[in-house]
């Protein structure tokens, strides 16, 4: 089943945020929050918590699974309404948070969606420029959480969406949470965005097949249960690797950058546009990085 609207994955797991950002409740003695989303989508996700009756000083961990602006942008203010709350990220993701070009971006790209939504009334504009990003566990490979209640969960470096990119793995619920580290779903169906290095996610993927998971949490678009979850793995396998091919087809054909990536974007795009909060022309930055990498061009 694709559940594409927030609520119960099982009973240890809740879908909260918006279909199109999505953030996870994950349910031992502790809680932990995996995905950031954006900061237009915390008054959902405080309601969403109200809603279910959830004592908010258990929720002990917000994990983020890489540090692109729409994955990221509630962390900083969770973390001022819960002091108690500690936000984890990859060692190479953490490097990449003291970044000042990286936190401007970040801050831009989500205080311009507050302002968008008109929602600077509920939530306050980001300030990473001047007071940093909110960071305090550095996660390495396999690293290993213990939530109670048999819950444990580890954390799995998978770059190439990005260098910083990590799933978190919950053996207990044969649940994975990818982020985008295995593509995106759309109705128009499964983009492989290996955006920093192709090699890399196609490993990725690879090695997050191998675990046999059952269930898929994406961070965009919902997730995926049986038997369409325990599917999806060798599904994005193909897909990436079609995609691959098409994009080097594309470029021997047109030998010119510029043109294979029109060619490509009408397919590529669809579902991500509609929903807003990618522009067009960062996407198209992200379909002309990968056509340089599979084909080589400098």
């Amino acid at each position: 089943m694709w559940i594409k609207e927030p609520g119960p994955i099982t009973d240890r797991i809740e879908f909260l945020g918006r279909k199109e950002l999505c953030t996870y409740l994950l349910k031992g003695d502790t809680y932990a929050l995996v995905g950031g989303a954006m900061a237009h989508v915390i008054p959902e996700v405080l309601t969403q918590l109200d809603d279910l009756k959830i004592d908010l000083e258990r929720i002990r961990y917000l994990f983020l699974l890489h540090t692109h602006f729409d994955h990221i942008g509630m962390a900083p203010s969770l973390v001022q309404r819960w002091p108690w709350l500690k936000v984890a990220v990859s060692r190479v993701g953490a490097g990449v948070l003291k970044n000042q070009r990286a936190l401007k971006l970040i801050q831009d790209y989500n205080n311009e969606v507050l302002k968008a939504e008109n929602r600077l009334d509920l939530v306050e504009p980001l300030n990473l420029v001047d007071g940093g990003f909110p960071v305090h566990v550095a996660l390495d490979d396999w690293m290993e959480f213990d939530l109670g209640k048999h819950i444990k969960i580890n954390a799995i470096d998978v770059p190439g969406h990005s260098v910083c990119s990590i799933a978190i793995y919950c053996p207990r619920e044969h649940a994975l949470f990818t982020s985008d580290s295995i593509g995106s779903l759309t109705e128009e169906g499964i983009h492989t965005f290996g955006s920093s290095n192709y090699d890399d996610f196609q490993k990725s993927i690879d090695k997050l097949a191998d675990l046999g998971a059952e269930i898929i949490c994406l961070e965009h678009f919902g997730a995926l249960t049986p038997p369409e979850g325990k599917e999806f793995c060798e599904r994005v396998k193909k897909e990436a690797g079609d995609f691959r091919k098409k994009m080097t087809d594309a470029y021997s054909r047109n030998k010119n950058l510029e043109e294979t990536v029109d060619e490509l974007s009408e397919d590529c795009f669809g579902g991500l546009l509609k929903a807003g909060f990618l522009q067009e022309d960062l996407l198209r930055d992200i379909l002309k990085r990968m056509v340089k990498f599979v084909n080589r061009i400098e």
